[in-house]
Order: C-alpha cells, then structure tokens, then sequence
C-alpha cells in the first residue's frame, strides 16, 4: 500500500510504501567490481528511484532488481546509512539499451557471490553513461 509522501526539495513528489514486502537485489559495487546479493525492504518511491532498508549496509553500486520495482530493473544505489538497528539506501533507476542489458545479465549471471566481474570496466563505463544519459 503507497500512500502521499512530502514533497522534497527537488520537487520529485515521492510515495511512502506501508506494505512490508521484500525484494531481492543484485548490486555490483563500484569500488571492487563484485557482485553481491541482498534482500530489502521498499520504503518509498518515485518516478526516478526507490528508498531501500535493509539489516546490513549495502555498498555504492549497480542495482539489478530480481524483479521489476515500478517498472524498472535497474539502478545506482547512491547512498547508504545507518537508521536505529538497519540502513538506509537511496536507489537512482537507470534505463540501459537492450545491449547493455543483455551484457549485464550475461555479467550477473556469471559472476559468482564476491567473485571480481569479467571485463568489469565495460560494465561500469555502460553504468555511467546510462546515468549520465537519464533524463527525468
């Protein structure tokens, strides 16, 4: 259930979820291109992100939903803090070609838990330029 949330300072009206469902993630980390996986809980959304909580911290990265948040698949988790016994996450959703799609998958799929990605620089080089490329 979403019911109307304040209206913040970007002027991106955002929705707080009171139902308690949670979701699986994937998120390659910027920092050592590994691929991990987490399960959160949605807080709020927005026509251009999600707020996330989860039991432990979750760092900057690529998001791939396990399945479709709002009708995305994909983000940049940007931030991350503690909140009381949990964290906090803001999630930015991103739009990738089918390209640069298929080649996330392909990624994701291969990459075991905590294993350094294949050519991990293509991947954040597409990341990047689909952000850089997201008009809202």
């Amino acid at each position: 259930m979403i019911t109307w949330g304040e209206k913040r300072s970007q002027g991106i009206q955002r929705y707080r979820v009171t139902s308690h469902r949670t979701y699986s993630l994937d998120v390659i980390s910027f920092d050592l291109p590994t691929r991990t996986e987490h399960v959160v809980r949605i807080v709020d959304i927005s026509v251009i992100g999600v707020g996330v909580e989860s039991s432990e911290r979750i760092d900057p990265g690529l998001i791939c939903f396990k399945e479709q948040i709002g009708g995305q698949k994909y983000g940049v988790l940007i931030w991350s803090k503690p909140n009381s016994d949990r964290y906090r996450a803001g999630i930015q959703f991103v739009v990738l070609s089918p390209e640069e799609e298929a080649y996330l998958q392909k990624q994701v799929k291969q990459a075991p838990l905590y294993q350094t990605l294949q050519d991990p620089d293509k991947t954040i080089a597409s990341l990047l330029d689909a952000v850089k490329n997201a008009t809202y």
